[in-house]
């Protein structure tokens, strides 16, 4: 399985703290080989039919949540957040057309 980033969420990768960064690369592995492992967003959600896994990087306070979708072989990245970020924009919810 390949593993893509949208622009966005290679941005948030950059913007992230290193040890949470390297937990969140560690966990884009894992996920890899085991791509359905996240959790789906319930059906009411702008983000349904997406998965995401919460990556614990340090303590409590250190929590962030991957929101991806699978398309084939290809898991696509959407959004790293830190998991307590409101997630409720519906227009940011899919792969930008110009990235599919």
């Amino acid at each position: 399985m390949k593993v893509l980033l949208t622009v966005t969420a290679e941005r948030l990768l950059r913007e992230l703290p290193l040890p949470a960064a390297a937990r969140v690369v560690s966990a884009l592995r894992v996920l890899q080989g085991a791509p359905t492992s996240g959790r789906r967003y319930p059906d009411d959600s702008p983000f349904a039919g997406c998965y995401y896994k919460t990556i614990v990087v340090r303590s409590r306070r250190w929590l962030y949540r991957v929101t991806y979708e699978l398309h084939g072989d290809v898991l696509w990245v959407l959004w790293l957040f830190p998991s307590w970020h409101p997630m409720t924009h519906p227009d940011l919810s899919r792969i930008p057309p110009d990235e599919d």
